[in-house]
């Protein structure tokens, strides 16, 4: 949206988010949209907040309150050390206000500023020089042109604090906002130093700080949400998450601020020790949520008077996205236009997906989401659409960081009965050693009625290079997987990138779809974590197949599930009793 003539004035509205936007009434457009070569940048006059910076349609900050920001992802950290801070390392802030706050302190004998886009320094030099304020005359200072990624891996063990000034992770910021990236930062820093980075809005970017908290949790050894107010950052309160080097850094992080600022001689505009940068409680309690996502998987009968064709199924997955409130991606997969037996359909969402496939008289459904997933909506809907009387259901907890009997305990296996709109009492599954499911003589594919079953894998720690290519995790859905199973796969691997605008769920998705079924996996480059299902009729061997996927993606466990399905008529104690639950670490 950008710029807009509203009658004989000129407004701006900014473009960050789908769904809703603010804006205000620009006196003067001071620098017109640039393509800078990595960004779109303007600035803009207003009578309100002064001059204003804008990249690729975002407001990065202005006049009237870039204090407030510049001030705390400053002064929190350095107020915040032990010992106070010799050299500080800032990623981006082209504009040099986090620079003018650092070189306030008197024991701050270098700072060092990394911006991969030059145009952006030159550009707020010329035009919002209160912002730099005499950084440039500073001898302390130093700049950098280039990728902060890059030159931070030089500088191990040199840094008391590094602030990652960034835009949000799109465009030219996308290198910060992984793990790899993170645990350069944590060798770069000395021991009880901290690092601190913009995470974003709490409301209107649930999953940026969640992320970053995750992220940080494994690479850091202790991880801090700081949360405060500005007004041209839109949502209310906007969050920054610090980790540190060193446990008990921030234990005494409040008392040290304390004493140091008293020390400090100057004073601040906008940050204050004495001010509480806690996170409300309902966001603390999203941060420290233990799982990915969660997911319902469904069998129905039919009716009887055909089935339903790949146009019908189509229809059952957009329904099904506007009851879990999802947006789809793309258009629908299928393995065959007829949906015959055992041929699936797939419907990516924005965060993960939702998928079909017929067994019999049965309906094998899935739907998976990295969301809040509305379960009972999610039911109800799949129940009406079909005219089907009752499902059994497996509600699971996916990509969970839970010890697996507390795992075992968040998995509900139940009946839901479509007139009553109730649930039967959930039951569980068994949990077993994985030494018992790789034996020759484990039960479950004796015992089960159903032909089909399904095994689930969520596998953690995970090499980012490999979870992160496409490629990689196509060849191994589409060829190495296939190889050692004795699979056979229809068609290619799909495997689109995205979902990067949410931090938790950026990475691949795949789809392989298999003569019978189907293997669907998701991909977190942040939380270092793939989710995996595969519905199939054949047989394999389990333990080749889990520990296979954990060497091809170098995961240090997995949490396994496995579920038989196109269940019909059977006892849901039956069906509970073949269902097994277990874990496989690295060997």
């Amino acid at each position: 949206m950008a710029l807009v003539k509203k009658g004989k004035d000129l407004w701006f509205f900014e473009d960050l988010y789908s769904d809703t936007t603010y804006g205000f009434k620009v006196s003067r457009v001071i620098v017109p949209e640039t393509d800078t070569g990595f960004q779109k940048l303007m600035i803009l006059e207003t009578d309100r907040f002064g001059r204003v910076l804008v990249l690729d349609g975002i407001v990065q900050l202005t006049e009237e309150d870039e204090g407030i920001y510049h001030e705390w992802i400053a002064h929190w950290p350095l107020f915040a050390l032990k010992k106070p801070a010799q050299h500080v390392l800032i990623i981006g802030g082209g504009d040099c206000g986090v620079a003018r706050e650092a070189l306030r302190h008197k024991s701050v004998e270098k700072v060092t500023m990394v911006e991969i886009d030059r145009m952006v320094c030159d550009l707020c030099r010329r035009h919002m020089p209160s912002v730099s304020e005499g950084v440039y005359d500073d001898p302390r200072f130093k700049l950098i042109i280039g990728d902060g990624a890059e030159v931070i891996r030089q500088m191990k063990g040199k840094c008391d604090v590094i602030v990652i000034d960034s835009t949000d992770p799109i465009g030219p910021a996308r290198s910060l906002f992984n793990t790899d990236f993170y645990r350069s930062v944590y060798d770069a820093l000395t021991d009880g130093g901290i690092t601190i980075h913009q995470t974003g809005a709490l409301i209107l970017q649930p999953f940026e700080a969640p992320g970053s908290w995750r992220q940080i949790e494994r690479s850091f050894d202790d991880v801090r949400v700081v949360q405060f107010a500005n007004i041209s950052y839109m949502g209310g309160p906007f969050s920054l998450t610090a980790g540190s080097k060193g446990r008990g850094v921030f234990k005494n992080a409040e008392r040290n601020a304390l004493k140091a600022y008293k020390k400090a001689g100057f004073r601040t505009s906008w940050y204050s020790p004495g001010i509480s940068a806690v996170p409300y409680p309902e966001f603390q309690k999203r941060l420290e949520t233990d799982k990915y996502g969660e997911e319902i998987v469904m069998d129905i009968d039919l009716p009887a008077g055909g089935f339903p064709d790949a146009r019908r199924v189509a229809n059952w997955a957009a329904q099904t996205c506007e009851a879990i409130k999802m947006k789809a991606f793309g258009k629908p997969i299928y393995s065959d236009p007829r949906l015959g037996e055992g041929a699936t359909l797939v419907q990516y969402v924005e965060t993960s997906a939702i998928n079909y496939r017929r067994y019999g008289r049965v309906a094998a459904l899935n739907c998976f989401t990295c969301a809040a997933l509305p379960v009972d909506d999610a039911i109800r809907s799949s129940l009406d659409y079909f005219k089907s009387g009752k499902a059994v259901c497996w509600h699971l907890p996916r990509g969970s960081f839970a010890d697996v009997r507390k795992i075992r305990k968040n998995t509900r296996i139940y009946e839901y009965d479509r007139r009553s709109g109730k649930a039967s009492p959930a039951l569980l599954p068994r949990l077993i050693d994985c030494a018992d499911a790789f034996a020759p003589e484990f039960p479950f594919f004796r015992e089960r009625s159903a032909a089909e079953f399904e095994l689930v894998m969520d596998i953690y720690d995970c090499d980012y290079d490999r979870i992160s290519s496409s490629p990689a995790v196509a060849r191994w859905a589409g060829i190495e997987f296939p190889k050692l199973t004795g699979l056979k796969t229809v068609g290619k691997a799909d495997a689109p990138d995205f979902g990067h605008a949410k931090k938790k769920t950026a990475g691949p998705s795949v789809v392989q779809l298999l003569r019978g079924g189907s293997n669907i996996s998701h991909y977190s480059v942040n939380w270092l974590m793939i989710v995996v299902n595969i519905v199939v009729r054949q047989e394999f061997d389990l333990e080749k197949a889990i520990r296979r996927t954990m060497k091809y993606f170098r995961g240090k466990y997995a949490v396994c599930w496995l579920l038989p399905r196109g269940n019909t008529g059977e006892p849901l104690k039956k069906v509970a009793e073949n269902t097994y639950i277990f874990m496989v670490e690295e060997k």
